[in-house]
């Protein structure tokens, strides 16, 4: 038996409140900030010009995301 489509309902009843992602709207205004800055730029952005759009503070050290340093300038084998 097919289901029956009601032609007066097209889209899905909307969930019983407000669906939020921080992490996610964060990381997209960080993706648009630098596709901006990208858009600006001559060329391709500097490392130190990318760090300042995304609000890297390079004086404090190497980044640590999760545990793990980022950028610390140590050569890899």
């Amino acid at each position: 038996m097919t289901p029956h489509l009601d032609p007066e309902r097209t889209a899905p009843v909307p969930a019983s409140g407000p669906l939020a992602d921080d992490a996610l709207a964060e990381e997209i205004e960080l993706y648009a900030d630098v596709v901006v800055a990208a858009s600006e730029s001559d060329g391709p952005l500097a490392e130190s010009e990318l760090d300042r759009v995304l609000g890297v503070d390079d004086l404090a050290g190497p980044a640590r995301a999760g545990g793990l340093v980022v950028g610390d300038g140590a050569p890899t084998a």
